[in-house]
């Protein structure tokens, strides 16, 4: 990381408004230049030019009796009005006002400036000067159709105020920008969990203070999902060690009760030993759940073969049956397959699609209806199971798949160790699909599992 040297904002923002003045000035000095310079080539005329001009023309004027043959010389740094005795504009260099009569009254102007008014009789009519109190150009064109020097010098004043906020503005969003960059790139990062993100230096005080709370907070957060990706492993090596230790006496005892059903025992003993054997092979599937969960799902290949749906969900419906009894739980079933094939891992899939009906069963009231819906289209099945029980509370629909996550008293069942929501959703990712949990409006709970 460059070490950069640091300002504080009062430093840039008091350089910005010194930098804007200075620029400011050196504008002001720039105009000023040009508007001396053309007074002195002549470009343009000082404000009483055309006082002095009109002054001229009618001195000379003095000596003539008739004004009529003499008005066309006159230049058009004024307005020249010759009126007959009937007071109407015979002629004059402003063609707009022919044959109308003359208001000699001064008035103001943006182009025009503040007008005054010179006049004389003749023999044959009246000659009037209007003529300007401002500077003008040398060219009677700019001086009939473009603001008078003074105007056009304080608009270009206000063009160039107005360009040096703009590019400084600009100048200081680019610097700014440029500092939060490495920050807001950063914060990119971290929000796709990657801790590994260089975040640069800034050379303002204030962003670097930031910047180096981020980093603080970075490596805090890193050290801490560092420490639960280490509890992670170490749960899955404890998981792993203790299915494996489980096998041995389960072996020995699955050996024993078979031995022992050999012997001569009563019908009641015969009845006891069934149900311990399947007890013990109920067992035997939770440490092959065990078994999975310790490792890493990027660890696990999957078996995907062709699987006909008829026959899984046949299977997987008298299972259900025979578990709905006991409570006298009804499976009521609709499945919507476009295909009837679809290719996955049937072992997983089949023990996720019974861990969510399992569940269903447990937490559903007597004389109630566990409904199982599937559809199958473009080799994505999609399988929901919906109970009529009490639903998942705030805290299970937020966190209900982690392992060893157990509901509340009425989500909860002695038969369930948080872990079959967690192997079904293991079993989606693993089939690149998800798992959604969420509380019908009539009451109940609602799982689908999408596989594809």
């Amino acid at each position: 990381m460059g070490v950069k040297k640091e300002k504080s904002l009062r430093r840039i923002f008091m350089g910005f408004i010194i930098r804007v003045g200075v620029e400011m000035i050196a504008g002001g000095l720039l105009l000023a230049g040009v508007f001396i310079l053309s007074l002195y080539r002549g470009w343009i005329y000082p404000a009483n030019f055309s006082e002095q001009y009109a002054n001229n023309v009618m001195e000379e004027l003095q000596s003539v009796d008739e004004a009529g043959p003499v008005v066309e010389n006159i230049q058009d740094y004024l307005n020249y009005y010759f009126v007959n005795t009937d007071g109407k504009i015979i002629a004059t260099n402003n063609s707009k006002s022919m044959g109308k009569t003359v208001d000699p009254t001064p008035r103001n102007g943006i182009i025009t400036g503040r007008t005054f008014w010179l006049n004389q009789e003749f023999s044959d009519g009246t000659l009037y000067l209007e003529y300007y109190m401002r500077s003008c150009y040398k060219s009677t064109f700019l001086n009939r159709h473009f603001l008078c020097p003074a105007y056009a010098t304080g608009f270009f004043a206000f063009i160039i105020v107005f360009s040096i906020v703009i590019v400084n503005v600009g100048r200081l969003e680019r610097f700014f920008k440029g500092e939060m960059t490495s920050l807001g790139a950063a914060a990119q990062q971290i929000s796709l969990d990657n801790l590994d993100v260089e975040i640069s230096s800034s050379s303002i005080t204030e962003v670097q203070r930031v910047v180096e709370s981020f980093i603080k907070m970075k490596n805090e957060l890193s050290n801490s999902l560092e420490r639960e990706w280490q509890a992670q492993r170490n749960r899955r090596g404890q998981i792993a060690a203790l299915a494996h230790d489980l096998k041995t006496p389960l072996t020995v005892i699955l050996g024993n009760l078979d031995l022992l059903g050999e012997t001569s025992v009563t019908e009641d003993q015969k009845e006891m030993i069934d149900v311990s054997i399947g007890e013990v092979k109920h067992c035997e599937d939770y440490i092959g759940i065990l078994v999975d969960m310790a490792k890493n799902t990027a660890d696990v290949k999957l078996q995907r073969t062709p699987i006909s749906l008829e026959g899984l969900f046949n299977g997987i419906e008298s299972k259900a049956k025979i578990l709905g009894e006991n409570k006298k739980v009804q499976i009521k079933s609709n499945h919507q397959w476009k295909d009837n094939i679809y290719s996955g891992d049937q072992n997983r899939v089949e023990r996720a699609i019974m861990n969510l009906i399992s569940n269903a069963i447990d937490f559903s009231p007597e004389n109630s209806v566990v409904e199982l819906d599937s559809v199958a289209e473009n080799n994505t099945l999609t399988v929901t199971v919906r109970d009529q029980g009490p639903g998942f509370s705030e805290e299970m629909l937020r966190s209900g798949v982690e392992l060893f996550k157990m509901g509340e008293d009425s989500r909860s069942s002695k038969k369930h160790y948080g872990i079959g929501l967690y192997m079904a959703e293991n079993t989606a990712k693993l089939h690149n699909g998800q798992l959604l949990i969420a509380n019908r409006k009539d009451g109940g709970a609602e799982i689908k599992i999408i596989l594809k």
